[in-house]
């Protein structure tokens, strides 16, 4: 709870401070919105480090292997840093080059998961 706070309040002084200079300076007022954006990754990444120790848990105790869980772990952070790029392109008026991303980002995360697909039709023709 005190990390969403935290992330709260970076993100309301930096979208009141990037308004404000936007008007004058647009390109500073880009520069900035990478910064906050960049500033609210670290700010969230002891959560991720809280997901991968659990995630390590979990295989450990399960018995289910890396090649399994490694693909979806990938494929979620491609999906964030997807969407994170595509919304400082569309704050940049690039509606294009956000589409671009979002696009380049879907065929990597399906890329990602091949190894997956590739186990689950092992899978089904060995049951079949």
């Amino acid at each position: 709870m005190d990390t969403l706070i935290k992330i709260a309040g970076i993100a309301v002084a930096g979208v009141a401070v990037t308004v404000l200079v936007k008007k004058s300076t647009p390109e500073i007022g880009l520069a900035l919105s990478l910064f906050i954006a960049i500033a609210l990754f670290a700010a969230g990444f002891d959560a991720f480090r809280s997901v991968k120790e659990f995630l390590d848990t979990f295989i450990g105790q399960t018995g289910i292997t890396r090649e399994v869980v490694v693909p979806i772990w990938k494929t979620c952070l491609i999906a964030i840093v997807t969407k994170i790029t595509a919304e400082l392109c569309r704050d940049a008026k690039e509606n294009a080059v956000a589409s671009g991303v979002e696009t380049a980002g879907a065929i990597l995360g399906l890329y990602v998961v091949l190894p997956l697909f590739s186990s689950l039709f092992e899978l089904m023709n060995r049951l079949l």
